[in-house]
């Protein structure tokens, strides 16, 4: 027989396998098959069945045969080997059973996954989560005036969207009608809510309804039976009746909210809102990936912020919202914050616990007044560098939150005094308050910037020093008071670059490009750097394109700069002036028949300015649009003015 040739290929273990685990396998695959032809016959066949009863005798029904079919296919195999299997009860029996559990745990993950990919189970509950809490928030209140111990997601969620009411609960789930079986008119009530079309179904005047029991239809539902009926979600019962008053089964409502959702098509979006046109009535929105998707809204359009009806001018930029979408219509916009996501600093207050939420209150830097923020459940907290929690966090402690949807997606914080090492001076801000920004191999101090201490205690080299001494690129430690940098110990090393003269900008942050080894480099010239030009003490004005210069590095700040400057020749320029800078002694000229402009040096004192009359100006008189003709010397490619005739005032 056929068996018994399967059975003698296979070893004894292999047998008590297969004893123990095809069974279960059987018994489990195909009910879970089975459960899934039930959902697509009552999807898309107008049979009306309670599911739970249908799937219990299915299963039974599915085991059974099952059951039966392994006995029958396996019977000369189960006969031969009960005996050997017996023979090492213990070992076939521990080993066997190992691998089925393994086995059929795996085949559970397999089949769910197959079921949830095919039905789309849960494609839109990431997008409604936020909602559902804030609904929750909302509505929680209302909702436990009824002792409900189930629903409650549902419930609080309909009222959210506006198609129950704290009436409609004062109805349903009233005492003496809790555990009574949903009506088929109130069925219909709730459908049309739900699919937004109360005020459509209201605004229908005189309706009549094309049943024989129209009249048991009470007058305050029968717009309602009218709609739903229209919409194709509700039908008669046959022979012409309603029948309003019978009792809605699980199936029927099944059936229902399949129909509903097949005709209202929703899909949800959560994206960022990043701009909001009211002239074109557009919501522009990106998600998470950058992609950006422009919505336009109606007059019928909902838009809620917070669970209350709101203007689409009020929606903020940096909110991020969820798009209801039927079709290519625009449902609904819902945002899940009131304020765009922001960066906050400041001290930490307290920490507190509310029914299960962690809040953080902080006193940010601008403000007087402290404020209090929720932590979101995958919170991000940091705490000197390292991973830490809420708990880390002592009154007094610098902190600097991250806001997404208004609570905190990131908590990062320093203790009172803390000390950064290990990092180097990216860049130093000079005016009112000094700043200086960082960067490190700790992504938790990599970027930031600190103030700077008017007292700060300053060593470089372990020698005291002032500030002014400490360049880009220096590598630090730092000791910080509340944020704010009280001492700095600087290393530096210094080297000696050689070159060329490339180009030379003389601004707020003067730039020299210098060709050394036949590669152009860029430097920012420090203001009181030292510079010596054939031995003499000299300004940045004095540098000619093709002087030899040595430049004095530490660490990435030129600290002197020692030239050998080339012959000057004469030279002239006429032109109409594009731009003049009076603290530096530049007026830039763009010849006749140019697009570009060139620059001369100019100072008063050192220059002679006159018009065209012969009478004496100064270089302040100059104006942008005027017609120059400048003579002067060239030295190294840099054109210095002598005398600056003013052709046209």
């Amino acid at each position: 027989m056929m068996t018994e040739s399967f059975a003698g290929k296979i070893n004894g273990k292999q047998k008590a396998i297969g004893f123990i685990l095809l069974f279960p396998l059987y018994l489990y695959v195909i009910p879970r098959f089975a459960n899934f032809g039930i959902y697509l016959l009552l999807k898309y066949t107008n049979i009306t069945r309670d599911t739970t009863v249908l799937g219990i005798y299915l299963n039974l029904i599915c085991s059974l045969l099952s059951f039966v079919l392994v006995v029958w296919l396996l019977r000369d195999f189960l006969i031969d080997n009960i005996k050997r299997f017996k023979e090492h009860f213990t070992d076939n029996f521990v080993y066997s059973i190992t691998i089925g559990i393994v086995m059929i745990y795996g085949i559970s993950i397999v089949a769910n996954m197959i079921i949830n990919f095919v039905l789309g189970g849960g494609s839109n509950d990431s997008a409604n989560t936020e909602l559902l809490e804030i609904a929750h928030d909302k509505f929680d209140s209302v909702i436990k005036e009824y002792g409900l111990k189930w629903g409650t997601d549902e419930i609080a969620y309909l009222m959210y969207k506006g198609a129950l009411k704290k009436t409609d609960l004062d109805t349903y789930l009233k005492d003496d009608e809790k555990d009574t079986p949903m009506k088929r008119y109130e069925a219909a009530i709730i459908i049309t809510k739900a699919m937004g079309g109360e005020e459509k179904a209201l605004s229908e005047l005189g309706v009549v309804l094309d049943y024989t029991d129209a009249r048991e239809v009470p007058s305050n539902a029968i717009q309602y039976v009218s709609y739903a009926t229209d919409a194709g979600i509700m039908e008669g019962m046959g022979e012409g009746l309603f029948s309003p008053n019978t009792a809605v089964k699980r199936s029927q409502m099944a059936v229902m909210l399949s129909r509903t959702v097949d005709k209202t098509n929703y899909t949800f979006e959560k994206n960022k809102i990043t701009a909001v046109d009211t002239e074109n009535k557009t919501i522009t929105a990106t998600n998470s990936k950058g992609k950006e998707t422009q919505y336009t809204y109606t007059d019928s359009t909902v838009i809620k912020s917070l669970g209350d009806e709101i203007q689409a001018s009020r929606l903020v930029s940096g909110v991020e919202a969820v798009f209801v979408k039927s079709g290519n219509t625009l449902v609904s916009v819902d945002t899940v914050s009131s304020e765009p996501d922001r960066t906050i600093t400041g001290r930490f207050v307290n920490s507190s616990v509310k029914s299960g939420v962690v809040s953080i209150k902080i006193k940010p830097d601008n403000s007087e007044e402290n404020e209090t923020y929720e932590c979101a459940s995958n919170i991000s907290v940091t705490y000197d560098g390292s991973p830490a929690t809420v708990r880390s966090f002592a009154d007094g402690d610098v902190v600097t939150v991250n806001l997404v949807n208004g609570k905190i997606a990131s908590l990062a914080g320093e203790s009172k005094t803390t000390t950064i090492s290990g990092a180097t001076i990216e860049n130093m801000e000079i005016g009112d308050d000094i700043k200086i920004t960082i960067s490190h191999g700790n992504d938790a101090y990599n970027g930031k910037t600190y103030a700077v201490s008017s007292d700060v205690v300053v060593k470089k080299n372990t020698s005291t020093v002032d500030l002014s001494s400490i360049y880009k690129g220096d590598k630090v430690t730092l000791t910080l008071k509340y944020g704010v940098i009280t001492q700095i110990n600087a290393t530096s090393s210094t080297k000696v670059i050689e070159g060329t003269i490339q180009s030379l900008t003389i601004a707020t942050k003067s730039i020299m490009v210098v060709k050394v080894d036949n590669k152009e480099q860029t430097y920012e010239i420090p203001s009181g750097v030292q510079i010596l030009i054939n031995g003499e003490e000299k300004t940045l004005y004095d540098f000619r394109v093709g002087d030899i210069v040595k430049l004095t590095v530490e660490s990435d700040a030129i600290t002197k700069i020692v030239a050998t400057t080339t012959q000057e020749s004469s030279g002239s320029m006429s032109g109409v002036v594009t731009g003049i800078n009076t603290s530096y002694g530049v007026i830039s000229v763009q010849p006749e028949g140019s697009t570009d402009s060139k620059q001369a040096f100019c100072k008063d004192g050192n220059t002679t300015f006159v018009t065209a009359a012969g009478i004496a100006k100064k270089m302040k008189d100059i104006k942008v649009g005027q017609k120059v003709e400048i003579k002067g010397t060239i030295s190294g490619g840099v054109f210095i003015g002598k005398l600056v005739v003013i052709v046209s005032e």
